[in-house]
């Protein structure tokens, strides 16, 4: 049977997260935790602009690789999010597992996110109030 439009594979999504210093109209590179935006195709995007929804083809373009452009000047302190919608397969999910990262919320807010490729340890505050870490071992 064929089939129109992504192949049904496997989903994820992947959040970034920038604050504007202010006057930036595109967003791209790494973001406030240091990951790099990338995405397959810029119809399976969100972005957002400090909580609002912006329009896609009106609010931004994605004309540009891996870049959110034509945005309104932003002011200092603006916060972006862009979230990723892609599909990966499952016979290529070696390298899924190379660049996927897992994000994990601190207690202060901010996130961390940690790739699947490497070990790491993931600081945590018990019930008990005490901290602790855990291991994620790849």
């Amino acid at each position: 049977m064929s089939y129109l439009g992504k192949s049904p594979t496997q989903g994820f999504r992947q959040r970034f997260i920038y604050t504007a210093s202010g006057g930036e109209t595109s967003i791209s590179g790494a973001d406030d935790s240091s990951n790099t935006l990338t995405y397959t195709d810029g119809e399976y995007i969100d972005v957002m602009l400090n909580g609002v929804q912006l329009i896609a083809g009106t609010d931004y373009n994605t004309n540009t690789a891996n870049t959110i452009s034509g945005l309104s000047a932003l002011a200092a302190s603006d916060v972006v999010e862009v979230m990723v919608y892609d599909v990966f397969n499952v016979a290529n999910l070696s390298s899924y597992f190379t660049t996927a990262r897992v994000p994990f919320i601190r207690s202060d807010g901010t996130v961390k996110n940690i790739p699947l490729s490497a070990d790491e340890k993931v600081p945590f505050t018990r019930f008990d109030a005490t901290s602790s870490d855990f291991s994620l071992t790849n």
